[in-house]
């Protein structure tokens, strides 16, 4: 036994030091058809659903030519619906594209499963700021937030319209989050990702077209692996409206550490919003889970019957989720 926790101890603190995270959005890519009936069957679900997640997702709908070429929204685009479609191979709709890995019908997107995606966290924040109307200025800014991911990179960005009110061949009146254009090349453009802590900023211009709803149009831009098309995070100007103050790394304390009998848990400052704390395990088994109040600067739980080993803290305060190790006596 004594040899186990000299071992656990040599893993903590060759690993000691806490990293921040940033919030990662759900990422859906809504792959559907006007004139399908399937869709049309599935769809109202779909958007029933995700209403219990709001500010947790972002959602774009593509409509490639299956089964119908005749769909109009389409056509609007048929050069870009079709090399999104083509992008995942889509062979159906309705499918649902999550995080660039795992498809699914819009029914298969179930609560079970977006349940499985929430307080996910991201080494890279995305930060979308629109200005002007009919032509627009967008700025993108890429923050490392946690260790910079190996890999390649591209940053794709995209026009939405939120609501398109269209009574469509197959019964749909209310289309979300439609997809008008690249923003971005269609691709992606190539992105090197910054060092912890600093970031890098793209800037884009594009013109609303007179058939899209001017206030309707927003932008939506995300950072995708290359090799894997994994989505690491995504971003849009309607993130983060409320502002919090939101806990870093030196902001808090945790002691003794290591810890026998009581965690203690120290805020320097009283938090100024609602956070919640969670602890999980090495294997990242959630042990313990609690709501921080507004104004509350200290935490005390008693461990004195959990097993030895490695223990994370986790702060999450508005997008941000900062994580910091201790050991268990």
């Amino acid at each position: 036994m004594q040899r186990i926790l000299l071992v656990l101890i040599s893993f903590f603190l060759y690993f000691e030091g806490a990293q921040a995270q940033a919030k990662r959005y759900i990422f859906l890519e809504h792959f559907t058809n006007s004139r399908c009936g399937v869709c049309a069957s599935q769809n109202p679900g779909f958007f029933s659903r995700l209403k219990a997640y709001k500010n947790e997702y972002h959602h774009m709908t593509v409509h490639p030519p299956i089964p119908y070429s005749q769909c109009l929204l389409y056509q609007a685009n048929a050069a870009d619906n079709s090399a999104r479609s083509n992008f995942y191979g889509i062979q159906g709709t309705p499918t649902v594209v999550i995080h660039g890995l795992s498809s699914k019908t819009a029914n298969g997107v179930t609560n079970a499963v977006l349940d499985a995606e929430l307080n996910k966290t991201s080494p890279l924040e995305i930060k979308v700021v629109e200005t002007g109307t009919q032509n627009r200025s967008v700025s993108v800014e890429v923050k490392t937030i946690g260790n910079r991911p190996a890999g390649t990179y591209k940053l794709v960005v995209v026009a939405l319209e939120q609501e398109l009110n269209y009574a469509s061949p197959n019964g749909e009146k209310i289309h979300y989050n439609v997809f008008r254009d690249f923003v971005s090349s269609v691709n992606g453009d190539d992105i090197n990702l910054a060092a912890t802590g600093s970031s890098v900023t793209k800037n884009f211009t594009i013109s609303i077209q007179p058939s899209w709803v001017e206030n309707q149009i927003y932008m939506l831009a995300w950072i995708q692996d290359v090799s894997t098309k994994e989505v690491l995070n995504s971003g849009t100007k309607f993130d983060g409206l409320t502002a919090t103050r939101e806990i870093t790394v030196d902001q808090f304390s945790i002691y003794p550490n290591p810890v026998k009998e009581q965690l203690n848990i120290q805020f320097k400052q009283s938090l100024s919003t609602d956070s919640k704390l969670i602890i999980s395990n090495l294997f990242g088994k959630e042990i313990y889970a609690s709501q921080l109040k507004n104004g509350q600067n200290q935490v005390h739980l008693s461990v004195s019957d959990w097993n030895r080993g490695i223990y994370f803290v986790k702060i999450q305060t508005g997008k941000k989720l900062v994580t910091k190790k201790w050991l268990k006596d």
